[in-house]
């Protein structure tokens, strides 16, 4: 069901933050890395993969749009995880602001997936072993945690060459090396991974040290303890200190945050879907609530940013119908003053519906005028510049949707 609040209400809510302290902080899950990428999807938790050149863009993408907001920051947060900190890296550049202050953690990481990690997530050799259905679960139940990296039973039952793509691509300082030649079958093809003999391994693993509070795995409950433990202790204090904060993280580190934050349920929080280098922008009042006056059914209070790149995600990750009509009323406010004047509107359809065409289509300009034309008869209220404001946008929801669902503007 989703949640609306009436004008009226949005009016109070909007005054009311005039006198009161709030703070904005924005949420980028990185942008697309190679395991991302459809027919490579991988599970890649820990592993530190790269991003592909589209997930650059997406992040070049995600730091044009913050700087078109007028979105400044004071400190940026991190993964130790090059896919995100790269993106955090790229956005601020493009947003011109490369001098903030960014810190990494291991505790903005991905969520572990333990062994499953390195395996494609359709993999047959997982779904003979252990049942589409348990794979589904170690993906999206909340409380279920994957088979650990030292749990000497599962390695009869994975792959091979997925365990060999999951030990190369982690920091060997988050494995515990000696219990993890512990778990793997002496003498196999899986020690010979670790690259550790009977000669050499002795006087390694005696000065190896390793940090016990780094996981084996872990399910998306563990995950939001760590995420979120992080935030209160370090991150929240600064953000009620004033600083305008950004956080780049991962879908699941993003998800648990947006749970704890949202007091979202166990079970609603595997409904929610995090895009790639799309910012999400959070309003908190000093308390560290979320002020919002538009929700869905999970209960996300955060809103889009919208551009033309990444306007189509929008649409599929979104759930509410009033935030995408406000999304996209702000994508259309290019002078950022709250309203969309008809060359606004123009500039706008223009770049959404050419957005990724080689070639413009000659009849495009006089199409455009007559949409215009049509989409500016569907909303009566204009203030004296002829300017639309949000109010407006919105209560004309009921004779908008029709008219930019067929333009392919609104889902």
């Amino acid at each position: 069901m989703i949640s609306r609040i009436s004008l009226q209400n949005r009016s109070y809510i909007l005054q009311s933050l005039s006198y009161r302290s709030t703070h904005t902080v924005v949420l980028i899950r990185h942008g697309e890395s190679i395991w991302n990428v459809e027919n490579n999807r991988r599970f890649t938790g820990w592993c530190d993969i790269p991003l592909t050149s589209h997930g650059e863009a997406d992040a070049r993408d995600a730091g044009s749009l913050m700087g078109q907001r007028g979105l400044k920051f004071d400190i940026a947060f991190t993964s130790n995880l090059e896919r995100a900190w790269r993106t955090c890296a790229i956005a601020l550049s493009e947003a011109g602001q490369s001098h903030v202050e960014t810190i990494q953690s291991w505790k903005l990481n991905e969520r572990h997936y333990g062994a499953l990690q390195g395996h494609y997530k359709n993999s047959q050799t997982l779904i003979n072993s252990f049942g589409e259905e348990k794979l589904i679960d170690w993906r999206r139940s909340y409380h279920t945690t994957p088979p650990s990296l030292y749990n000497p039973s599962i390695y009869d039952k994975i792959d091979l060459e997925s365990f060999r793509q999951n030990y190369e691509h982690m920091n060997h300082k988050y494995i515990n090396i000696p219990a993890l030649k512990q778990a793997v079958p002496p003498r196999s093809e899986y020690e010979k991974i670790l690259g550790l003999n009977d000669d050499l391994s002795q006087g390694y693993l005696s000065k190896y040290n390793f940090d016990s509070l780094y996981p084996g795995a872990e399910s998306l409950k563990d995950c939001e303890e760590r995420a979120f433990g992080y935030w209160n202790e370090v991150i929240a204090p600064r953000v009620k200190a004033g600083y305008r904060v950004l956080i780049v993280a991962h879908a699941n580190t993003i998800r648990a945050l947006v749970k704890a934050v949202d007091h979202i349920s166990d079970d609603m929080i595997a409904h929610l879907k995090i895009p790639n280098g799309v910012p999400l922008v959070y309003t908190f009042n000093e308390d560290l609530e979320p002020v919002m006056d538009l929700t869905d059914d999970i209960g996300l209070q955060a809103k889009y940013l919208v551009s033309a790149r990444n306007h189509k995600k929008m649409l599929q990750y979104e759930r509410c119908t009033l935030k995408k009509l406000r999304n996209l009323f702000e994508y259309l406010d290019k002078d950022n003053d709250g309203r969309i004047t008809p060359q606004c509107l123009q500039t706008g359809l223009n770049q959404l519906q050419n957005y990724g065409d080689s070639e413009v289509d000659p009849d495009m300009s006089v199409s455009c005028e007559y949409n215009i034309e049509e989409i500016l008869r569907c909303i009566p209220k204009a203030d004296d510049k002829g300017g639309i404001t949000l109010d407006a946008f919105l209560e004309s929801e009921a004779t908008l949707l029709p008219k930019l669902s067929t333009l392919r503007l609104l889902t």
